[in-house]
C-alpha cells in the first residue's frame, strides 16, 4: 500500500490535505471528542495549520510551509467551479486563513459554502489534476 511521505512534491501532499479538508468540511469535528485528535479548536468545520500538519503526520510548526499546497487546492477548485476548500484551513493563531488562499466572496462566505458542499460525492482529484494547476497556476511564480 503506497502512503503519504515526507519528500512528496507538493501536488500528492496536497491530495493528502483534499482528503482530509473534505473529511473536516462534511464532519465538522471540533477536537472536543478526542484529546490530542489535533483538530483546530477554531470550531466545527475549520482546522488550523498545524492541525492539518498533525493529521498529515508531521510536527504541527510544519504548517506554516503549507501556503502552496492550499493554493493549489484553491485554484483547483476555482477550476473545477467548487466553493474554495482551502478557505477552512486557518493561521493557529489568528482563526484566519494566510497567505495563498483563493477566496471568492471573503473567507467567512467562503467557508460556509464549503460546509455545504457535497464533498464526498466527489472524487479526489488525481495527481496529474493537481500537478497541471500547480504548473499553470504556482510553478510560475516560484
Amino acid at each position: 500500500m503506497k502512503t503519504y511521505d515526507k519528500g512528496d512534491r507538493i501536488p500528492v501532499r496536497a491530495q493528502q490535505m483534499w482528503l482530509i479538508l473534505t473529511a473536516q468540511a462534511v464532519l465538522k469535528p471540533d477536537g472536543d471528542y478526542e484529546e490530542g485528535a489535533g483538530w483546530s479548536g477554531w470550531g466545527r468545520g475549520i482546522i488550523s495549520y498545524g492541525g492539518l500538519a498533525i493529521q498529515m503526520g508531521m510536527n504541527p510548526k510544519a504548517g506554516v510551509t503549507f501556503s502552496r499546497h492550499l493554493g493549489l487546492l484553491g485554484f483547483y477548485c476555482q477550476q473545477e467551479e467548487l466553493p474554495p476548500l482551502n478557505a477552512i484551513a486557518v493561521n493557529d493563531k489568528t482563526g484566519i486563513p494566510g497567505y495563498g488562499v483563493v477566496e471568492t466572496e471573503g473567507f467567512k462566505k467562503d467557508q460556509k459554502k464549503v460546509w455545504k458542499e457535497p464533498w464526498f460525492s466527489y472524487r479526489p482529484p488525481s495527481i496529474k489534476a493537481l500537478r497541471d494547476v500547480y504548473d499553470k497556476h504556482i510553478a510560475v511564480r516560484d
